[in-house]
């Protein structure tokens, strides 16, 4: 904290300095979001491993939960404040201007989170932000190019133990305000800490790295590096994790809550309402969110049940996937090989007609991939963004618990989504794009997730849903979204119960038992997550067709997607008044 302040303190007197004032406003913008990315990455510095790869901090870890790195984030947030009103906007470009806006949004947007015990809330789930998903996902990104990357790996392992128990520590003092993770999030969740110590430690997710040696490394530094990591594992990680599984077993899982949405935490209609603002990026209430869900849902049940009868089906929603798993050959796959197999033929199938929608494509090459075994049973399907040196693709990770109950409807609207037009297109433009540094990772669920989510209407375009039960696939893909609306507002703003949400989901919205409880579970633990897909997508949407009627014939859509997609993430009142400012210069032409 000394350390710190001297430095607010030092650049302070430099603002003053006459060289320093000198400098214009653009100049001295981009020193400081360079200045403010380093110190967010010396703040999470997990972060630059899994967002782009190697990196000078890949052999450090950081306790981000506990109550003094709290303070520092605090005190950085208000730093950035202070600073950016220095650096007149008026003096700077308009991409330039959205550099400085993001600053003060991504800032303000932190410390409302931190003004309430989120950390609390997230610290022991069963998805991102979890104990094991987390670790998981840090062992697939970690770079191992050569013996230096393996003793940084073992480095920051080292520091892991304090890590672990210091996530304990947040869970008792959570315990002692109320905030408590849901009984049933911490039941799924616990097995897969303990799965990440088995008692042969080659059968473990934490053994990756020790598969997978470089050819650079000899076979006797790779015996040396082995039987150190063994070490490492037995003497801190495993007893680590071995400690938390026993407390969440023994004490913690006894003061479980029962209750399933946040409003049922102490100060919890505020946390959700933060929680819905900084999702969807908008002004709207909990209500007024349930309220169109219920309009989107009615509205895009037609078109599911207009697309059923083309291709057969005659009964109401709720049957849906049981009439689509009553015929064996929607169900082809014999092998997690068979699937990602079809998978990678759809997506051979978009590449070549992008260029009719886009004028700019990613560089940066997609790979489609089985989720690990340990977490595809509770973890949904998700792009991974490539890391910059290029030795890490970008992966389209798809779950895969059982290849035989996985059908064909929805995969092409899925991958849509997930891969081309959607989050590879989205995410690699974003990187790719001379920004600073942190824009580039910047993300905007509302814009990510709306984006990908109109992406799948894409898929018209591309020919994804010419046959009957494609097109029901995207339309229950799309209904489900709209669904999410009502479920995530029900359960966390009107009190719903999960058995009433996964009822709903059932009932209302195509889905089964099974798939309606994992994604309530979802919804549970990441409020108001749920809600950016559709108020993303929406508005995308009225964006085009204000685009549309506003140029007329003049429209190109090529021309709209790439400027939607020029200046990376937004959040969507800053997307809506930018793009109208594209619409006018269009039009003025």
């Amino acid at each position: 904290m000394i350390k710190l302040f001297c430095a607010i303190g030092a650049l302070a007197l430099l603002a003053h300095d006459p060289a320093f004032a000198a400098d214009t406003a653009s100049q001295r913008l981009e020193r400081f979001a360079a200045e403010v990315h380093e110190r967010v990455l010396d703040l999470f510095p997990v972060s630059e491993t899994t967002g782009k790869g190697a990196g000078p901090r890949q052999d450090r870890l950081e306790l981000t939960f506990s109550a003094a790195h709290r303070e520092r984030q605090r005190a950085h947030h208000l730093w950035v404040l202070q600073q950016l009103e220095t650096i007149p906007i008026a003096e700077l470009t308009a991409s330039e201007t959205l550099t400085h806006q993001l600053l003060a949004y991504r800032t303000r947007d932190s410390l409302a989170w931190l003004a309430h015990p989120f950390h609390q809330h997230f610290t022991f789930i069963q998805i991102d932000g979890g104990v094991a998903p987390n670790l998981i996902r840090l062992v697939q990104r970690q770079p191992f190019r050569n013996e230096a990357d393996y003793r940084a790996w073992f480095t920051r392992l080292g520091r892991y133990p304090e890590f672990i128990d210091g996530i304990a520590t947040v869970m008792r003092e959570g315990m002692t305000t109320g905030v408590t993770v849901p009984r049933v999030i911490v039941e799924r969740a616990l097995p897969q800490v303990e799965a990440l110590t088995p008692a042969e430690v080659e059968k473990s997710a934490l053994w990756k790295p020790m598969t997978a040696f470089p050819d650079s490394i000899g076979s006797d530094v790779r015996s040396r590096l082995e039987s150190e990591y063994r070490k490492i594992l037995a003497d801190g990680m495993y007893p680590a994790l071995r400690r938390l599984a026993a407390f969440v077993r023994d004490e913690y899982l006894l003061r479980t809550r029962t209750t399933d949405g946040l409003g049922a935490l102490p100060n919890g209609a505020a946390m959700y309402r933060v929680a819905v603002q900084s999702e969807t990026t908008t002004d709207m209430t909990p209500d007024e969110i349930h309220a169109l869900g219920l309009r989107e849902v009615a509205r895009i049940q037609d078109r599911l049940l207009a697309a059923g009868r083309s291709a057969g089906f005659e009964g109401p929603i709720r049957d849906v996937r049981a009439w689509v798993g009553s015929n064996p050959q929607n169900y082809p796959f014999a092998s997690a090989e068979d699937v990602i197999a079809y998978l990678q033929q759809v997506h051979a199938r978009i590449v070549p007609q992008l260029p009719e929608l886009f004028s700019r494509l990613p560089k940066a090459r997609l790979e489609i991939r089985p989720t690990d075994p340990v977490l595809a049973a509770s973890t949904p399907a998700q792009w991974h963004p490539p890391s910059d040196d290029g030795t890490r693709p970008a992966i389209f990770f798809m779950p895969i618990v059982n290849a035989k109950t996985v059908s064909t409807f929805g995969l092409s609207s899925l991958l849509a989504h997930e891969g081309l037009p959607g989050h590879h297109m989205e995410g690699g433009i974003k990187l790719e794009n001379e920004v600073p540094e942190f824009r580039r990772r910047f993300w905007v669920t509302s814009f990510g997730e709306g984006w990908a989510l109109y992406a799948e209407t894409l898929g018209h375009a591309l020919g994804l849903y010419e046959q009957p039960l494609e097109l029901m696939g995207r339309y229950a893909s799309e209904l489900f979204r709209a669904c999410r609306l009502v479920v995530d507002t029900g359960l966390h703003a009107k009190g719903w119960t999960r058995q009433r949400a996964i009822a709903y989901l059932v009932e209302e919205c195509a889905s089964t038992e099974g798939n309606a409880t994992l994604e309530v579970l979802r919804y549970m633990v990441w409020p108001g997550q749920a809600l950016s897909y559709k108020i993303g997508e929406l508005t995308i949407l009225a964006t085009r067709a204000k685009a549309e009627q506003r140029l007329g014939s003049r429209f190109d859509v090529r021309a709209f997607h790439d400027a939607l997609l020029a200046e990376g993430h937004l959040p969507l009142s800053m997307m809506q008044q930018r793009m109208d400012a594209w619409i006018e210069e269009q039009a003025n032409r």
